[in-house]
């Protein structure tokens, strides 16, 4: 009876919605930053569902409804549509109860707003720009609910000047190697198992191999096709939790690791020097857990895949990549 009333409520979420203007951003910074807007984040907040919390963490993730201002209305965190619905209608009450000028953003206050330096801000728009889907494959162990069929989205950007560390010389059967350097940040950061959840970057040392070269297949006047090829296997030992919150206190050995095998194609305008199609497809085994992604009871080893597609200049496609601060651009 519970699901039912969850799944009734969606339409009326639809339909509370058109009161307001979502928004989404990724938590960890604007829980943790100190310029403007984080400032703002942290201060509505620490009114909501986790008001005052630091044990077992300090998160403050969720759903909020708030007023331009950063007036605080209602908060929840759940996958449910009533408890959603519901909060949006409590929201939007205490929203007609306030007089208009409690509603409303200051201009200097919109202004620094504005000022404020984001991780979007370096979008490499003259660059490369890839999606990534991660998945489990058949023959990995049932998840129950939500888990069954979970599957993770990120990011992962290369500049300009990165490019050209992977372009071969124009010649059918020319071939070059991603630079180390791009590679392991690939491996470290992207090739991972955040199916279920939130997961931690490998380190260099973790990197037992890892390599994607690009052979020229094809080329004319326009374009340069490409086929990639090439594999990667990390694997971290040391001491962490593995069960969320429930074993955060008490960290046991442990051991994960990740090992794809990639191909794919891709082709590169020859006038702009841009990749104009890539698609890369990695599969094989994934092992272990840590502490947020969803793999308690399930450590064993399983199999996995992931998806690297050229990625539409749109702006649902410029969410950072979720650990772009490892990237180390200046």
């Amino acid at each position: 009876m519970a699901t039912r009333r969850s799944v009734w409520s969606e339409p009326e979420i639809q339909q509370l919605l058109k009161e307001f203007v979502p928004a989404a951003d990724e938590v960890g910074r604007l829980q943790r930053g100190r310029d403007r807007e984080c400032l703002l984040f942290q201060a509505f907040a620490e009114q909501g569902h986790y008001k005052g919390r630091v044990v077992p963490s300090d998160t403050r993730q969720g759903i909020y409804a708030v007023t331009p201002n950063g007036t605080f209305l209602a908060s929840c965190n759940t996958r449910r549509a009533d408890t959603v619905a519901k909060m949006l209608r409590l929201a939007l009450e205490r929203w007609k109860a306030l007089p208009a000028a409690a509603r409303q953003l200051s201009a200097d206050d919109r202004k620094s707003l504005q000022q404020t330096k984001r991780w979007t801000d370096r979008y490499p728009r003259d660059g490369l720009v890839l999606r990534i889907i991660t998945r489990d494959l058949q023959g990995a162990k049932p998840g129950k609910g939500w888990r069954h069929n979970a599957w993770n989205l990120d990011f992962a950007w290369f500049r300009k000047d990165e490019i050209a560390g992977l372009l071969p010389e124009p010649r059918i059967g020319a071939s070059r190697a991603l630079p180390d350097p791009l590679m392991q940040r690939l491996a470290r950061l992207h090739l991972l198992d955040n199916v279920r959840g939130q997961v931690d970057s490998f380190q260099v040392r973790d990197i037992e191999h890892a390599r994607l070269t690009a052979t020229v297949t094809a080329l004319d006047d326009e374009s340069m096709t490409l086929r990639l090829e090439g594999d990667s296997r990390a694997v971290r030992r040391g001491r962490w939790a593995v069960r969320g919150f429930r074993d955060h206190a008490a960290p046991k050995p442990q051991e994960r690791g990740f090992a794809v095998a990639l191909l794919g194609h891709a082709k590169v305008s020859r006038k702009t020097g841009r990749f104009t199609a890539f698609e890369l497809i990695g599969a094989g085994e994934r092992w272990g857990g840590t502490q947020f992604n969803g793999r308690d009871g399930d450590l064993d080893r399983g199999p996995i895949g992931v998806v690297l597609q050229l990625a539409e200049d749109k702006p649902d496609s410029r969410v950072a990549p979720a650990r772009i601060w490892e990237y180390r651009w200046r």
